[in-house]
């Protein structure tokens, strides 16, 4: 993933549009689940406003570097494996929403404003420090496993650049990693500045995410409600976070994949189970802050077999690629799926960046 250098102005534009949205910033959902076709993820994109997704092939052998200038050291990495990420330009100006690479490593960063409080109580801790703008890149850009990364940051290998934010606005977010084994580790920033990681797998309650509260109190709220009952009359209706994760759990634990079926119709099942409980229709309210906001764009690709299909929702377009094909590509590669979706194209054209 290369990041344009923006000018000073541009900085300014972005910060200042991003801080205006902030306040409509509680959704996203994220998925990953066990399939017989392997583990697989969903995931969604909701904010106030439409926007937009650019997949973008880094290959081998690129130098790549994070701007954290609070920080005594910031990243710098050569791509270690052949990833693909998913980025946004229209509201985020070039964050990397989510990411997959050649060993079925993937991430996925969320918001969380809940974490915003505890940014200032954060340390440096020496490691060289990743802007969330590139965090998901540089994690499956440089690691295998969920748990080659997970050792990696106890050892102060990397660490995230909370004070620098996004454009030099501060923010509250998570990241989760999942691998092609299932195996789920979620970051969160907590009380005091702590940095703390929960580990699980696709089995466990990690295998939903959402925003905010934070893991602890989601956990919480999930042992208020029985999810064996399945008239489901313990679980809330609205769009909040904290209910789309109530229904997310109850929803994927009693789905299950029959083995005869082939992958197109695993991932139908899966998107039904995801749309189900998770997906924000439009013009609804958040109880919780009084804010409107929709699933704008979704996701949903295979850890093994590098299918990846991406659906707009503004038009319900979709369009598709597999990851295996892009794997001759030299140079940083991309697609505006959105743009090609309503261009009325169902694989995804890859051309150089701009």
């Amino acid at each position: 993933m290369t990041i344009t250098k923006n000018t000073l102005s541009a900085l300014l534009i972005a910060a200042a549009s991003i801080t205006a949205l902030t306040p409509v910033a509680e959704a996203c959902s994220r998925f990953t689940l066990e399939t017989p076709h392997g583990v697989a993820t969903v995931r969604s994109l909701d904010w106030g406003q439409q926007l937009g997704n650019v997949a973008q092939v880094n290959p081998v052998g690129i130098q790549r570097n994070s701007e954290a200038p609070s920080y005594a050291n910031a990243m710098q990495w050569t791509t270690k494996y052949h990833s693909i990420a998913q980025m946004e330009y229209e509201v985020f100006h070039g964050v990397a929403s989510d990411a997959i690479n050649e060993k079925g490593l993937a991430a996925s960063l969320l918001y969380m404003a809940d974490s915003q409080e505890f940014i200032k109580d954060y340390k440096d801790n020496g490691a060289p420090a990743v802007s969330f703008l590139d965090l998901v890149a540089y994690i499956t850009e440089t690691y295998a496993t969920t748990e080659e990364a997970v050792r990696a940051f106890n050892n102060k290998q990397w660490q995230i650049a909370w004070v620098d934010g996004l454009h030099g606005t501060q923010h509250g977010l998570h990241v989760s990693i999942q691998d092609s084994k299932g195996d789920i580790a979620l970051f969160q920033l907590n009380e005091g500045g702590e940095m703390v990681v929960y580990r699980g797998d696709s089995n466990s309650d990690l295998r939903v995410m959402a925003n905010a509260p934070l893991q602890q109190y989601h956990r919480d709220n999930a042992e208020k409600v029985n999810f064996d009952d399945l008239t489901a009359k313990d679980l809330p209706s609205s769009i909040s976070s904290k209910d789309r994760h109530l229904r997310g759990l109850f929803n994927t634990q009693h789905v299950s994949f029959d083995e005869g079926k082939n992958w197109a119709q695993t991932r139908g099942k899966l998107l039904s189970t995801f749309n189900a409980g998770n997906l924000v229709p439009q013009d609804l309210i958040d109880p919780v802050n009084g804010e409107t906001y929709a699933t704008w764009t979704q996701f949903v690709y295979n850890h093994s077999n590098g299918d990846f299909l991406f659906t707009n929702y503004d038009t319900r377009a979709q369009i598709g690629y597999n990851f295996n094909d892009t794997l001759e590509f030299t140079k940083p590669m991309c697609a505006d799926t959105v743009k090609q979706a309503e261009q009325g194209l169902t694989k995804a054209v890859f051309s150089e960046c701009k």
